[in-house]
């Protein structure tokens, strides 16, 4: 009988270890990922530094070739911490998978591009505009600028315009772009006005320079458009995300990878050349045309880089979602259906 206790007392011993093993058990393999372009700036330091950032943990970076991309990774709930855009952050959270929101990490920086010699949003009127990414932050973002300075526009594929309204034809994305630009047309359709982002956005300068149909250059700053309507305040496009299992036994680790993120956005504004040159050059990007080039937006005032974390970011981000949401009818689908709740934006 006291053999028989003695293992049933072993056995209950045993398990209670097996769970208390399997309760605490850590995610020691962080995996990081980010789509190409702009958002690698801001993880190109702790990147390729690549140092332990917490005793026993390793961390594991991916790099994405665009928002489709980076959306199935969030769908498998895979990586733990990923640059997203801010709408994305917002829909993979109320479609409840788990993703909470740590920081603005890259603030406005879309520009209007043109051969032609213009100041004001106004002078776009009559006028075709390419841009891209209509479900997306591109998208939603020069919507809603033209509405604040109430400013018409139609969106007809073909090029057909109406006086005094601003017609955007939207192609797949920003590389589209730069082709129709490099070409000079597209469809027969004259490209004197397209909507760009930072770095591509200064780059576009050079890779013009000699074009029959002139040099293209960044004209008109959207940031700069967005803070005349909003108190001064930017437009926020991404951030860092992560997922919130790493809470129950790895938050000592989420707490310095987000200073760690932060650190090395802060290094990459004050190293612009240097950590272009690391994202083109060690990161293999193929949207950061080079060092001199980012250095080149930096000093102009058009690739803004600052991390702010969650808590501090929370009015600008919710302020952003609720002008996506109120964009048009099927916009507020692109944030998941609702505005997020208090408990997306993480506080340490």
């Amino acid at each position: 009988m006291k053999k028989n206790v003695f293992l049933i007392l072993v056995v209950f011993a045993l398990i209670g270890f097996i769970s208390c093993t399997k309760e605490d058990k850590r995610t020691l393999n962080i995996k990081v990922v980010s789509p190409d372009g702009a958002p690698l700036l801001s993880l190109a330091k702790v990147w390729t530094d690549n140092e332990t950032i917490l005793d026993d943990y390793t961390v594991d970076y991916q790099k994405l070739s665009g928002a489709d991309d980076l959306t199935a990774q969030l769908l498998s709930k895979e990586p733990d911490f990923a640059i997203a855009p801010i709408n994305i952050a917002a829909k993979v959270y109320n479609d409840g998978l788990g993703y909470l929101f740590a920081g603005v990490s890259i603030w406005g920086i879309m520009h209007i591009v043109s051969n032609q010699n213009i100041q004001s949003l106004s002078e776009l009127k009559g006028e075709n505009v390419f841009a891209f990414a209509k479900a997306g932050t591109p998208g939603i973002t020069i919507r809603s600028i033209l509405s604040q300075n109430n400013i018409e526009f139609t969106e007809n594929i073909d090029g057909s315009k109406e006086a005094g309204k601003v017609n955007i034809i939207y192609l797949a994305d920003a590389a589209n772009v730069r082709e129709a630009i490099i070409v000079g047309k597209l469809n027969n359709i004259d490209v004197k006005f397209a909507l760009l982002p930072e770095p591509v956005a200064t780059a576009i300068a050079g890779a013009t320079l000699s074009s029959p149909h002139g040099s293209y250059s960044a004209k008109i700053n959207l940031e700069t458009e967005w803070k005349n309507k909003n108190n001064g305040s930017s437009y926020p496009q991404a951030g860092l995300i992560f997922h919130e299992r790493l809470l129950k036994n790895d938050k000592a680790f989420v707490d310095k990878f987000i200073e760690a993120v932060k650190e090395s956005t802060t290094w990459a504004f004050n190293n612009p050349e240097e950590a272009g040159n690391l994202a083109k050059n060690t990161l293999l990007s193929t949207g950061i045309p080079n060092g001199t080039v980012v250095k080149a937006a930096v000093l102009a005032g058009r690739l803004n880089l600052s991390f702010l974390e969650a808590s501090l970011s929370k009015e600008s981000v919710n302020n952003y979602l609720t002008i996506i949401k109120n964009d048009n009818a099927n916009s507020i689908n692109l944030i998941g259906g609702k505005l997020p709740r208090d408990e997306f934006y993480y506080q340490k």
